[in-house]
């Protein structure tokens, strides 16, 4: 089971305990994953949805409100992916009625009914309500690509982020939701995808408001403790790459002060160089790899980092001294070769 299911499946099993929130429940599930159809006076509302724990919940507020139940199907028509979808039905007798309680349609002047594309504010009046709406389209519209360290899906990708998303076929719909989401203080920001339009929530802490306001509080400790782990395991990985690039610029100085001392030793010897960089030099030859913090150890007098750095800049530029030299008499000689 992805995140996202159980996340879900854990907002469906929060039990909703009036009334009014029951009823905005209905509303935004109707609204989410309805579809309506029409066989002369007679209307029927089929709910589709991979939740199979949104049928127990419809059916608590329909019986709460209405005393009558739904009925549930597998959808045997396959989708691209083959996940299994449930198909519920409401009351074909009540269809009518439910569809006007959850302003999801109203009347006309002429007696007749008309859909009605946006929500009823009347629905999520209260913040009680407006929260059990939210529940609704979050357990029927909403997927995230969020994928915690212990699931075994998560060797198939090196990183995922934190992004939850809600999908809609309907532009007004999607509009007011938005609002609803920030008049609770959930961030969200809109998109366009094909026909479809696409409310997103990219930010951990941002997903973390939502979850906690949909009562998915399993699902916020779990998103939380990912959050953690992921910034322990960054900042190891910053340490390390810090300590293996400050190992390399260590053993690249070193080498090059072991060529230095080399190009001394086969030319002018180190006998010829004063006793403390004599010494310096026959350590660093016998200890290529070793830290400067850990020659200042070794040495027979006392000197800081700070100085044995400069003492081995101080070979080098010597080795460098005895390079141009070199050169030099090198290119006298070929003069003269060519006079």
């Amino acid at each position: 089971m992805s995140f996202a299911h159980e996340v879900k499946n854990e907002v469906l099993e929060t039990p909703i305990e009036n009334e009014c929130c029951k009823m905005a429940f209905l509303s935004a599930v109707i609204h989410s994953c309805g579809e309506l159809s029409k066989n002369g006076e007679t209307q029927t509302v089929e709910l589709r949805t991979d939740i199979e724990n949104v049928y127990p919940k419809v059916n608590d507020c329909l019986k709460t409100l209405y005393g009558e139940y739904a009925e549930m199907r597998i959808d045997t028509d396959l989708n691209v992916n083959k996940a299994v979808r449930y198909i519920i039905s409401l009351p074909a007798n009540l269809t009518s009625r439910i569809l006007f309680d959850c302003g999801l349609t109203k009347f006309n002047m002429d007696n007749s009914s008309s859909l009605v594309l946006g929500m009823d504010e009347h629905i999520i009046e209260n913040e009680c309500c407006a929260r059990s709406y939210v529940k609704g389209v979050f357990a029927t519209s909403s997927t995230s690509n969020i994928i915690l360290g212990d699931n075994k899906e998560k060797k198939l990708r090196t990183f995922c982020g934190y992004h939850w998303e809600f999908i809609f076929s309907n532009e007004i719909f999607a509009l007011e939701f938005s609002n609803l989401l920030f008049s609770l203080n959930i961030t969200n920001s809109k998109s366009k995808r094909k026909n479809l339009f696409i409310l997103y929530i990219k930010e951990a802490d941002k997903v973390s408001d939502l979850f906690a306001t949909v009562g998915a509080f399993r699902g916020l400790l779990k998103l939380q403790n990912e959050m953690t782990v992921r910034e322990v395991r960054n900042n190891i990985n910053r340490q390390n790459n810090c300590l293996n690039a400050n190992i390399t610029k260590t053993v690249q100085a070193g080498l090059k002060q072991i060529v230095a001392i080399k190009k001394i030793k086969n030319t002018i010897g180190l006998d010829a160089l004063p006793e403390n960089l004599k010494e310096l030099s026959q350590l660093r030859l016998s200890n290529p790899y070793e830290s400067l913090e850990n020659l200042t150890k070794i040495l027979s007098t006392h000197i800081t980092k700070s100085g044995v750095n400069h003492q081995l800049k101080k070979l080098i530029k010597i080795a460098e001294k005895i390079d141009n030299k070199n050169k030099k008499i090198g290119e006298k000689d070929k003069k003269m070769g060519s006079v």
